[in-house]
């Protein structure tokens, strides 16, 4: 697996929540499948780089990166990387983990699991 994810920084990220063993593979294989959807996107709209307009349109507010910027470049294989790119995907990533905490309390659960994404 690509291993984008930096599995120590969740915990950061979901503060009061736990972290179920299998939430970072589920975390790691979502991350692949936004990059290769941005790839997607940009190749659709005729772009050799992938941008950050591809994976989130929003601003950047996360504090904490789980994403590991060298290796976003190994999953976009064809692709150019735009500089802004790790930081959007981190974005959405951060959301994500936030979400999946909003999930578990929902559930009357304090530790995040994969289904939760």
């Amino acid at each position: 697996m690509a291993e984008l994810i930096v599995r120590s920084k969740i915990k950061e990220v979901a503060k009061e929540f736990n972290v179920a063993g299998d939430f970072a593979d589920a975390l790691d294989k979502m991350a692949v499948e936004q990059v290769n959807l941005a790839v997607g996107r940009a190749s659709a709209n005729g772009r050799r780089t992938v941008q950050a307009k591809d994976v989130y349109p929003g601003k950047g507010t996360a504090k904490e990166m789980l994403i590991v910027k060298s290796r976003v470049k190994d999953v976009a294989k064809t692709h150019n990387v735009a500089g802004d790119f790790a930081e959007a995907l981190n974005e959405m990533i951060v959301w994500s983990v936030m979400q999946a905490g909003e999930r578990a309390k929902a559930n009357g659960r304090r530790t995040i699991q994969a289904r939760d994404l």
